[in-house]
């Protein structure tokens, strides 16, 4: 297993990424609660999602 040493991401670039991902994040979990998904399943759905994806763009093995 590779270990992860170090992420380096630029603090402006990033908070340029948070207000264009925050904007389609808000309407994934609007559109997610009005298919009748609870606030918290929405929010655990995506959490896993992101670090399925984080892990495996590190290169770690995800936790199910």
């Amino acid at each position: 297993m590779e270990e992860l040493q170090s992420i380096t991401v630029s603090e402006e670039r990033l908070e340029d990424c948070r207000d264009v991902v925050e904007m389609d994040l808000q309407d994934l979990i609007g559109r997610t609660l009005s298919s009748g998904f609870s606030r918290e399943e929405v929010l655990i759905a995506i959490s896993e999602l992101v670090a399925e994806d984080f892990a495996a763009f590190v290169k770690l093995p995800s936790v199910h």
